[in-house]
């Protein structure tokens, strides 16, 4: 843990590399005009339900 998302934004990664990919596109707020805005939202929380979805499946 310690190092930055991928595309720099600042935080701790979360270890799951999905995760820390949805997060990364939040970074992408500032430079979209909020038109853009949901789409990426959703993105994000479609990201999100795919990577809890996965939980089940993995090995402890």
């Amino acid at each position: 843990m310690g190092d930055r998302y991928v595309n720099g934004t600042e935080g701790e990664t979360t270890g799951d590399e999905r995760v820390d990919a949805a997060m990364a596109r939040l970074g992408e707020l500032e430079a979209t005009p909020p038109a853009e805005h949901p789409a990426i939202f959703q993105d994000v929380h479609r990201r999100l339900q795919d990577a809890l979805t996965g939980i089940d499946g993995e090995p402890a």
